[in-house]
C-alpha cells in the first residue's frame, strides 16, 4: 500500500520591507497626482475655452414705410433669414452671434436716407475662430411690407433663407446658398460657392435671374412662370421645372446633357416665357411642373 503526500503548497511572494512599501506607496501617489493634474488641466483649458464664448443680439425696428432695404453682412459668417410675420406691426431686424472673445462686439448699424434704410452688421470681431464669430440676422416683416419691399442682400459667407413675399431680392455671397420660397416679382441671385435652389414651387412674376461659379440650381416655378428665365452655372447642374401649358422658348446648353421636355415654340411672341440655361460643366434639364 503506498501512501499519498500531499503536495506542499507553493512559497508565496517573498516579504516586503517596510521601506519598500514607502517607495511603493510614493510611486503610486505620485503617478496618481499626475494623472489628476492632467485631467484638471484638460477641464480647465476647456473651461477656459468655453468662458471665452458669449452671444451677442441686437434688436433695431425698421420705419413702417419702408420701400427698399438693403442687407450687408461684410465679413461676418452669418446666415440671413427673411420671414414675414402676419402678427408683426412693424418691421424689425434681430442679430444673434456667438462671440468667441471678449472683445467681439458687434452690433447692427441703421442708416435711412432718400434710397432707403441700409443696415450693416458692424463692429469688432476679432474673435479666436479662424473664420470670424458665427450668428444669423433675421428680417420679419408684416405680409403687407414685404409685398412692398425692394430687398438686396450683400453676404460674404452665409446661407439666404428668403422665406417672405417680397417686390424684388437681389442677393449676392461669396460663399453660401441661397434658399427660395414665396413670391416674388423679380429675383436677381448672384454665388460663387453656393447652390440656388427652392425647395417648393415659387411664384415670379416677370423675371428671375440665377448665376453661381460652382453650385447647382434647381428651381420650380408655380402657378405661370416668369417671362423671363436665365439660369448659368460653371460647375454644377441645373434642373428647371415650369408650369404648363407654355409653350416655352427655350435655349439650353450643356457640357454634360441637355434635356428639354415642355412644349416648345420658335416664335418669340407665341411663348408664354423665354428660357436661358446654360452649365459649362454640368446637366441641364428642364421639364413640366408634376
Amino acid at each position: 500500500m503506498s501512501i499519498l503526500t500531499p503536495p506542499q503548497a507553493p512559497a508565496g511572494p517573498p516579504p516586503v520591507s517596510d521601506g519598500a512599501r514607502n517607495v511603493i506607496r510614493v510611486l503610486l501617489v505620485g503617478i496618481a497626482v499626475v494623472v489628476i493634474a492632467g485631467a484638471l488641466g484638460s477641464f480647465g483649458t476647456l473651461a477656459w475655452g468655453l468662458s471665452a464664448f458669449r452671444v451677442v443680439t441686437d434688436h433695431q425696428t425698421l420705419p413702417t414705410t419702408i420701400r427698399s432695404l438693403t442687407l450687408d453682412t461684410a465679413d461676418s459668417p452669418v446666415a440671413v433669414r427673411i420671414t414675414a410675420d402676419r402678427n408683426a406691426t412693424e418691421p424689425r431686424i434681430d442679430l444673434r452671434m456667438v462671440a468667441s472673445s471678449r472683445n467681439s462686439n458687434q452690433y447692427l448699424r441703421v442708416t435711412n436716407d432718400a434710397n432707403g434704410t441700409h443696415v450693416t452688421v458692424d463692429g469688432a470681431a476679432d474673435g479666436i475662430l479662424d473664420f470670424g464669430d458665427p450668428g444669423e440676422v433675421t428680417v420679419t416683416l408684416p405680409p403687407e411690407t414685404g409685398r412692398r419691399l425692394a430687398l438686396t442682400v450683400r453676404q460674404n459667407t452665409g446661407v439666404l433663407l428668403a422665406q417672405a413675399d417680397l417686390d424684388q431680392l437681389t442677393a449676392s455671397t461669396s460663399d453660401g446658398a441661397v434658399v427660395l420660397r414665396g413670391a416674388v416679382r423679380r429675383v436677381e441671385v448672384r454665388a460663387q460657392d453656393g447652390d440656388i435652389t427652392a425647395r417648393e414651387p415659387i411664384s415670379v412674376g416677370e423675371s428671375f435671374d440665377a448665376a453661381t461659379t460652382d453650385g447647382e440650381i434647381a428651381v420650380k416655378f408655380a402657378d405661370v412662370a416668369p417671362r423671363r428665365v436665365d439660369a448659368v452655372t460653371r460647375d454644377g447642374d441645373i434642373s428647371l421645372s415650369l408650369p404648363t401649358p407654355g409653350p416655352y422658348l427655350v435655349h439650353a446648353q450643356s457640357g454634360g446633357s441637355a434635356t428639354v421636355r415642355v412644349p416648345e415654340t420658335s416664335d418669340a411672341a407665341r411663348a408664354a416665357a423665354q428660357i436661358n440655361v446654360r452649365s459649362d460643366d454640368g446637366d441641364v434639364t428642364v421639364d413640366t411642373l408634376r
